[in-house]
C-alpha cells in the first residue's frame, strides 16, 4: 500500500492529499490515523473525471469511514466521532457546489410551461 506525497502541488494526486489534509505517511485523515493509499486516490481521479471532484469523493469517503464510529465519553473526555463524520459530509457538500460554479441551487425550467422548479 503505497504513500506518496512530494508537496509541490503538481500532480493530480499530490493535489487531493493537500486538500484533504492527507499530506504525512502515518497520519491520515481516516479512522485510527490510516492515510489513503495512491491506488485509492488514482481511482478516485479515474472515477470522478478531475481532482476538485476527487477531493469531494475523498471527503465523502472519509465521511461514511467516519459514520461508522460511535460517539461516546469517559468521565470529562468525550469523542464526537459523528461530528467529525458530519464535518466531512458538509465539505465534500462545498466541492461539489464549488464545481457548479459557487451556485449550490439548480433551477429546472419545464419546456412546455412557464413553471420553474428549485432544488438544493
Amino acid at each position: 500500500m503505497a504513500f506518496t506525497y512530494l508537496g509541490t502541488l503538481a500532480s493530480d494526486r499530490d493535489k487531493v492529499r493537500f486538500y484533504i489534509q492527507d499530506t504525512v505517511g502515518g497520519s491520515g485523515p481516516k479512522p485510527s490515523s490510516a492515510n489513503f493509499t495512491d491506488a485509492e486516490i488514482d481511482g478516485l481521479l479515474t472515477a470522478e473525471g478531475n481532482w476538485q471532484q476527487a477531493v469531494a469523493a475523498a471527503f465523502e469517503a472519509l465521511a461514511a469511514a467516519w459514520a461508522g464510529y460511535a460517539d461516546w465519553q469517559v468521565g470529562p473526555r468525550r469523542e464526537s466521532s459523528s461530528q467529525i463524520a458530519e464535518r466531512f459530509t458538509q465539505r465534500a457538500r462545498e466541492w461539489r457546489e464549488k464545481q457548479l460554479g459557487g451556485v449550490g441551487t439548480l433551477v429546472r425550467t419545464d419546456a412546455y410551461t412557464d413553471e420553474t422548479s428549485e432544488y438544493t
